[in-house]
């Protein structure tokens, strides 16, 4: 004789099916960031080939914040670097379904703006004493606002978490890495490394 499921049998499999759910909907979640998170450390090496594309074609000198800043028709350093990418979409970052950049440049140390001469702070890569350690440029913070292609630094409230708990970084020697919150923010008194100087 055929009997069919009894309704505390039913519960007892949804509940199964719940907690199941519950668990390898996270790992799922993880997982695709993990995806885009490899997806920008990609976006983010091929914006360094093009800084060193540009540093080629520039007497060996790092791409300045802005061209001349504040002036009519000034450019942003994105815009300077685009030529030397295949694709301007490499300057979105994945994660982000905003349309916004979200990439920031390191102004704070390697040049923020040439002025209305032409002339102006972009940092020569001879000036660099640690390239393969000294962040310029990569995830910028996701506060409202500051998104406007710089990256700020070294603050517990500016620096990003959006892949995995940390960011996607361009090192000065043209390679790309992940790095975790803690050692972005750098706390450490007269450590000068992820960055250019000690705080």
């Amino acid at each position: 004789m055929r009997r069919g499921f009894t309704l505390i049998e039913l519960l007892v499999v949804i509940a199964i099916i719940a907690i199941l759910a519950a668990i390898l909907f996270p790992v799922f979640a993880r997982a695709r960031e993990k995806a885009r998170q490899s997806s920008c450390l990609n976006n983010v090496k091929q914006m360094m080939l093009g800084v060193m594309m540009y540093a080629q074609d520039y007497d060996e000198r790092l791409i300045p914040g802005a061209i001349p800043y504040g002036l009519p028709g000034w450019v942003n350093w994105t815009t300077v670097l685009e030529p030397y990418l295949k694709n301007s979409q490499i300057l979105v970052c994945p994660s982000l379904n905003t349309g916004s950049y979200w990439y920031g440049w390191n102004y704070q140390e390697f040049g923020y703006y040439f002025d209305d001469h032409g002339t102006g702070w972009a940092t020569a890569l001879a000036e660099i004493a640690r390239p393969a350690e000294t962040i310029l440029l990569g995830d910028n913070s996701e506060v409202s606002g500051l998104q406007d292609r710089y990256l700020y630094k070294r603050s517990v409230t500016y620096m990003t978490k959006r892949h995995n708990g940390g960011g996607n970084m361009g090192l000065c020697d043209g390679h790309a890495k992940w790095y975790p919150y803690s050692e972005l923010v750098k706390s450490q008194s007269g450590v000068a490394a992820p960055w250019r100087y000690a705080p």
